[in-house]
């Protein structure tokens, strides 16, 4: 290992071993980058709009020094997760790459509690969208597919949450056509509902949702992104070692 590779490791062990959890509703979200990229300016460019219609709110995970949300406990089902309760605002968290010759731009939200049926069962949960299209670097690049998670990424049976108890899953709904009811321009309109089960995403057309400042991976600060990787958070779905994972779930092709 060269003295750089060491040093920069080092850092993040130290950043994510100096890093705390603090209460969900104290967590800052980050501010929404200027787009200087490719990938970063199709990330804006697609960012979905969010609607919640019933369950949890959605939630900043990580503020800018790496401090985690410490989620809500499992219990009194959604009281304190409503959007009363969210005075700092929300966040959506992006990460993108090409997969099978088709470029992935995976959005994800934070919910401080699983809620199953209007019951809260766990601490922490995340839902995600997965946009799918031809090739960012276009000017007008074209949506080929969407898939919207459909299931709790955290596996609640577990009594103690740790990273070894999440389970890979999750299933979505695809779509490889029919988008122009579902978009707003180049933005999907997204509900977060549950029926009868958990938590999940839906693409709706009845009515707009509102927008969280967007950061993607790549801009987030190295000790966020330490804490993302290796804080018990919930299954993060964009995180390096689920990252491939999911978009392998989440193919529609």
């Amino acid at each position: 290992m060269s003295y750089r590779v060491f040093i920069v490791a080092l850092a993040g062990v130290v950043a994510t071993a100096n890093a705390a959890s603090i209460a969900y509703d104290k967590v800052q979200p980050i501010a929404q980058p200027k787009p200087v990229t490719i990938s970063e300016k199709a990330g804006v460019k697609f960012k979905p709009q969010l609607f919640v219609d019933s369950g949890c709110f959605t939630f900043p995970a990580v503020n800018a020094a790496g401090e985690t949300s410490s989620g809500l406990p499992a219990e009194q089902g959604n009281y304190f997760c409503v959007k009363r309760y969210n005075l700092l605002g929300s966040q959506v968290y992006g990460r993108a790459t090409w997969y099978k010759g088709v470029w992935a731009i995976m959005y994800a939200w934070y919910y401080p509690k699983t809620i199953t049926a209007l019951v809260a069962t766990a601490t922490h949960d995340w839902q995600n969208a997965v946009v799918w299209i031809n090739n960012p670097d276009l000017e007008s690049p074209k949506i080929m597919g969407l898939s919207t998670s459909k299931k709790s990424e955290t596996d609640h049976t577990k009594p103690h949450i740790t990273r070894e108890t999440f389970k890979s899953d999750v299933t979505y709904d695809k779509r490889t056509k029919d988008f122009d009811q579902f978009l707003d321009g180049t933005s999907f309109k997204l509900a977060s509902t549950l029926i009868l089960g958990p938590i999940f995403l839906r693409p709706m057309t009845e009515k707009k949702g509102e927008f969280q400042d967007l950061v993607m991976w790549s801009q987030l600060p190295d000790v966020a992104r330490a804490a993302l990787n290796s804080t018990e958070i919930g299954n993060v779905p964009f995180s390096d070692a689920n990252f491939q994972k999911k978009l392998a779930e989440a193919w529609p092709f």
